[in-house]
């Protein structure tokens, strides 16, 4: 395969640098709808006793859970479309917004399923194959939200546009995913040590004793708002430069 020129070849320092200035110029716009969807992310386990990976599967968990996913995918849709407005410099009112998210949200849902399905399971597999499915498939909700591409049609586009360079995509976006991961370990950290309280003590846990309403309904939407801000932000940059590249290539 003939090598690209050097105006074909997508920068990843630059590329970071402007994912941060975007992260700084739009978390007061997309602050509130990623807080929101925080906070929705948590009710599952309020009524349903910890979701469905905590507790027994019921037909009532199922369906909280489902709806809060729905309503995930809504969000996390207009503050996709209210992320680019901030980029270009346009306006767009939170109501439009959220409509951009309600007609994208089954192919963000679907999508999002479909994404960690393919990606877990290539990482477990196989591993390599993971990582690049975890990379080119990751652009998908913009796909969905921003070029109006049904689930599949956003997955596979997002695919094609990242294939070309997913290495060099790989390593832009493992910044965000770190960032995530650490998020991650922060927001189980009390309900692990919860649970290990419980299990020295000789007891089983409890799944509703493994929710803190201050950590978990407070702190950490909060601090998970800020991360995913930062995350959509450098996912965003990285989408428009493959694909103006594609365009152009």
């Amino acid at each position: 395969m003939q090598a690209l020129a050097p105006s074909t070849i997508l920068p990843i320092g630059d590329t970071l640098a402007e994912g941060w200035r975007l992260f700084l110029k739009s978390i007061a716009v997309i602050f509130l709808p990623v807080w929101i969807a925080g906070m929705v992310d948590v009710l599952p386990s309020i009524f349903t006793g910890g979701g469905l990976l905590m507790g027994s599967v019921s037909w009532w968990m199922l369906a909280v859970t489902v709806a809060a996913w729905l309503v995930e995918s809504v969000l996390f849709g207009s503050a996709i479309a209210k992320l680019n407005a901030c980029a270009t410099d346009s306006k767009l009112s939170y109501i439009r917004a959220l409509r951009i998210g309600m007609r994208a949200a089954p192919a963000i849902l679907i999508g999002d399923l479909l994404y960690n399905l393919a990606a877990w399971g290539g990482v477990i597999l196989f591993i390599v194959p993971g990582i690049i499915l975890g990379t080119t498939l990751a652009f998908f909700a913009y796909a969905a939200v921003l070029d109006h591409k049904p689930t599949f049609d956003a997955l596979g586009y997002s695919h094609r546009l990242a294939w070309p360079d997913w290495w060099r995509t790989s390593i832009v976006i493992s910044s965000p995913a770190i960032v995530l991961f650490v998020y991650d370990v922060i927001a189980g950290w009390s309900d692990i040590m919860g649970a290990l309280r419980e299990a020295s003590r000789g007891q089983m846990p409890a799944t509703t004793s493994l929710i803190n309403p201050w950590y978990d309904m407070g702190l950490m939407p909060l601090l998970g708002a800020v991360v995913w801000c930062y995350v959509l932000a450098v996912c965003y940059v990285q989408y428009i430069r493959i694909k103006k590249r594609a365009e152009n290539y």
